[in-house]
């Protein structure tokens, strides 16, 4: 199965924020975010379908002062569909993933998803996507 390179290239956010308890609550913070950074409304389609695939896993970067040294964790999500993923559960379901490692970093800004185009041994049916992270 073909999957797209990059994924929410598009969608500025900022992962120190909290963890959120809902999409809608997310999806709040997120459209708000945006809007305050272009000073316009932002368009985002939260029901557009965005990874063809069950489940994907994603990996991200943190600095831990405990090792002196980047840790590079990963996850695997389901899509609550079962089928596929669609924008705004993606980002939101990364957000409360890596929120807890990212809000104390300085590379917590959010530049979209990067498709590893590598052997996935853990997964191999399962796409994987690095975060592209920015300070």
């Amino acid at each position: 199965m073909q999957h797209p390179k990059r994924l929410l290239n598009d969608v500025l956010w900022n992962f120190k924020d909290k963890a959120y308890s809902s999409l809608s609550e997310f999806l709040i913070a997120l459209l708000t975010y945006n809007e305050d950074i272009f000073g316009e409304d932002f368009e985002f389609d939260k029901d557009k379908k965005v990874l063809g695939s069950p489940q994907v896993v994603v990996q991200y970067s943190y600095w831990s002062e405990e090792k002196e040294d980047d840790i590079e964790p990963d996850f695997l999500l389901t899509a609550d569909n079962g089928e596929f993923f669609l924008q705004g559960e993606l980002l939101f379901k990364v957000h409360n993933q890596v929120q807890e490692k990212l809000q104390d970093q300085d590379n917590s800004f959010f530049e979209g998803l990067l498709l590893w185009e590598g052997e996935n041994p853990n997964n191999p049916d399962v796409p994987l996507y690095f975060v592209v992270q920015g300070s």
